[in-house]
């Protein structure tokens, strides 16, 4: 399977931005509690998550037409 194109941008701890090619896919906040509020590019809520990469995978499901919904693939880089 192919990759959905989206880049995550750690923008400080606990908030991430995602975007392909420019174009915003939607934001994943981490909240006290650990969890994680994931919103596509209109803010609509897309769900609770226990774990940061669930969330990435929700939006890439919502931001990319025709991708099934078995787990997209996510890689996790750190780039400095």
């Amino acid at each position: 399977m192919t990759g959905t194109g989206i880049v995550w941008a750690r923008v400080e701890d606990g908030f991430h931005v995602g975007s392909r090619t420019g174009e915003f896919v939607g934001y994943i906040d981490r909240q006290p509690d650990g969890r994680y509020l994931a919103y596509d590019s209109r803010s609509a809520c897309a769900g609770s998550f226990s774990d940061l990469t669930t969330a990435m995978r929700a939006l890439a499901v919502r931001a990319t037409p025709g991708i099934a919904a078995e787990e997209p693939p996510i890689e996790l880089r750190e780039i400095r």
